[in-house]
């Protein structure tokens, strides 16, 4: 049993730099780059690229968010022994440090660079529309923007709705008590055929987020061990994934494919749970601190600090027009972007841990000692 407990960490902990990755592709999904009255690159006639893109960004990458937000359940509930109000109390203080510090410091900093950047003219050309700073622009950008429902920081949504659901987590609790998992599966059946209320939805309490939390906690609430659990239906996710991706991409222009895509990432999810689960056990990958310890670093900076100007730069001195060279650079961005984002991460930890350890949520402080003491 320990051992099979110490493999479910093992497990989470090796998925969550290469589900970061995941999100990178997912907005990485462009083929050209845009500055004030110049566009680079081309969006037609790209055959190559129109598959890369689709199959890595639509389809493959569209795993990594609700895989966050179940094992986020998960962890959430699984050392819980019932859920008193000292726990939730408990809960809220934590993520406190993990999820509002980092919110309020990323978006913040993010809206300081941009004011300063637009009334600099040398800088101002790397945007392609200016806006006027006022309070409701401000309160907008820490909440939603314009109509959609993205922070200033995009990805950042994430952790938004991530709050939102743990501010709710008494009655996430009650429910998944009370309804078991016929409930789970009622949440299910609203988010496959988005039955959902566009006023929630908009304001940070998506379906997405809570389906794959709540069954997340379902899994934490009775103690269920990931590892024997996905290990059931193993044969049937090797089999069944790659047959869905398949599917997915070949009905991408079809109605109904919205159906395929999200059984796949449902079934996603055991797979890559299994994948990795097995590639540990026979010992052909191990669990990388450094990465562990990096991964939110690099989920708060790849944007809009890094990947989108890199790209700008790199659609500027090449201009890219042919379908391979596009492709080439659809591949290139993303880990040219993490391994920049890993290099300044390990210089912050080195030289700055505890300055390192609020931006991310207080996950770098420990790596950090550890560096310091083998130095």
């Amino acid at each position: 049993m320990q051992q099979t407990k110490e493999l479910q960490s093992n497990v989470i902990d090796v998925l969550r730099f290469p589900l970061i990755i995941g999100v990178m592709f997912i907005h990485n999904f462009t083929s050209t780059a845009t500055m004030p009255g110049i566009e680079f690159g081309k969006s037609e006639n790209l055959p190559i690229f129109n598959v890369c893109s689709t199959l890595f960004s639509q389809i493959l990458g569209q795993v990594a968010v609700p895989l966050f937000f179940f094992i986020s359940g998960f962890l959430f509930f699984v050392n819980l022994e019932g859920f008193t109000k000292h726990d939730y109390l408990k809960k809220l203080k934590s993520r406190g440090k993990t999820l509002l510090i980092p919110y309020l410091f990323w978006n913040i900093t993010i809206l300081l660079v941009y004011y300063i950047a637009q009334n600099i003219s040398v800088l101002d050309m790397w945007f392609n529309h200016k806006v006027e700073y006022n309070i409701q622009y401000v309160l907008a950008s820490l909440w939603r923007m314009s109509t959609t429902t993205q922070p200033i920081v995009p990805q950042f949504w994430f952790v938004r709705d991530l709050m939102i659901t743990v501010i709710l987590t008494p009655a996430l609790y009650f429910y998944v008590r009370m309804a078991k998992i016929y409930g789970i599966l009622l949440l299910g059946v609203l988010w496959l055929f988005n039955c959902w209320f566009d006023f929630v939805e908009t304001r940070g309490f998506s379906s997405v987020v809570v389906f794959f939390f709540t069954t997340g906690a379902w899994f934490g609430c009775n103690k269920r061990n990931l590892i024997n659990d996905m290990n059931r239906v193993k044969s049937w996710t090797f089999i069944l994934y790659p047959l869905l991706v398949i599917a997915d991409f070949l009905t991408q222009k079809y109605t109904g494919n919205q159906f395929i895509h999200k059984i796949g990432i449902i079934v996603g999810i055991a797979f890559w749970f299994n994948f990795v689960a097995n590639f540990l056990q026979i010992g052909k990958i191990k669990v990388h601190r450094f990465l562990v310890a990096s991964s939110f670093f690099v989920f708060a900076i790849h944007e809009p600090c890094m990947q989108t100007p890199i790209r700008k730069i790199l659609y500027a001195v090449l201009n890219p027009q042919s379908d391979f060279l596009i492709t080439i650079l659809y591949f290139l961005i993303v880990p040219i972007v993490a391994f920049i984002a890993l290099g300044l991460c390990y210089i912050l930890r080195r030289f700055m841990p505890q300055f390192t350890g609020m931006i991310t949520g207080g996950r770098s402080i420990k790596f950090a000692t550890c560096i310091m003491r083998d130095s």
